[in-house]
C-alpha cells in the first residue's frame, strides 16, 4: 500500500509538472514568434504610412518575415501540445540559435561551441531561454546591440549568456518572464544569474547541466 501511495504520488507530481513545463513551452516558444510577428506588422504598418519614402522592397521583406514568423508559431502550437520539443531543434542547438537570431528585429552576435550535443530536454530549455532573453531585449532594454553565446564548459556545463547594452533594471518578478526562466532552469538543477544595474549592461547567464 505504501509503495502504491508513493508511485500514486509521483505520477500526480509528474503530471502537474509536465503541465508547467508544457504552459511554460507554449509562453516562451509560439509567444515569442507572435510577438515578433506583432512587431513585424507595426514595422510594415509604419513603412506603409510613409508614402514619400516608401520602399516596397523592405515592406516585401518584413511580409516575408511576418509570413515566416506565423507559420512557425502555428507549428510550435501543434507541436508544443504533442509535447514534441520545438522542430527548430531538430538539427541541434547551434543552427536552431542561429535560426533564432538571424530572425530577430534586432542585431545579434551569436557566439555557439557545444561540441557534444546535450539531451533534448536541455536543449529545449536552452532554446526557449535564449528565445525569451532576446525577445526582453528587444522589448524592453532599448538595447542597440546584444550579444548570444552558448558555450560547452570543462565540465560539461552548457553555458547560455545574452548581454545587452540597454537601460539595465532587469530582474526576477517584474513581468519579463524571468521567473518563469528561473523555474524552468530548476526543473534540471540549472542556476539563472541576472545583472542588470540601473543604466545596463544587463547579463543574464543560465548554466544548464549536460543531461537532465
Amino acid at each position: 500500500m505504501r509503495d502504491l501511495e508513493e508511485t500514486r504520488a509521483l505520477a500526480v507530481d509528474d503530471s502537474a509538472a509536465l503541465l508547467r513545463r508544457l504552459e511554460r513551452d507554449l509562453h516562451d516558444g509560439a509567444q515569442v514568434r507572435l510577438v515578433a510577428l506583432a512587431l513585424s506588422l507595426d514595422m510594415i504598418k509604419t513603412k506603409l504610412a510613409d508614402e514619400v519614402s516608401l520602399d516596397l522592397s523592405t515592406v516585401r521583406r518584413l511580409v516575408d518575415g511576418a509570413h515566416e514568423n506565423a507559420t512557425e508559431a502555428l507549428t510550435e502550437l501543434r507541436d508544443l501540445a504533442r509535447g514534441i520539443h520545438p522542430p527548430v531543434l531538430d538539427d541541434g542547438l547551434p543552427n536552431a540559435l542561429a535560426t533564432l537570431t538571424a530572425r530577430s528585429t534586432a542585431p545579434i552576435q551569436l557566439t555557439v561551441d557545444v561540441p557534444e550535443r546535450p539531451s533534448p530536454a536541455i536543449e529545449t530549455i536552452a532554446y526557449f531561454c535564449a528565445a525569451e532573453l532576446l525577445t526582453n531585449v528587444i522589448k524592453h532594454s532599448g538595447a542597440t546591440r546584444a550579444t548570444l553565446s552558448a558555450v560547452r564548459q570543462p565540465d560539461g556545463t552548457l553555458r547560455l549568456r545574452v548581454s545587452d547594452d540597454g537601460q539595465g533594471g532587469a530582474e526576477a518578478g517584474l513581468g519579463s518572464g524571468l521567473t518563469g526562466l528561473l523555474q524552468r532552469v530548476r526543473t534540471v538543477d540549472g542556476t539563472l544569474d541576472i545583472r542588470s544595474p540601473e543604466g545596463g549592461p544587463t547579463i543574464v547567464t543560465v548554466d544548464l547541466p549536460p543531461h537532465a
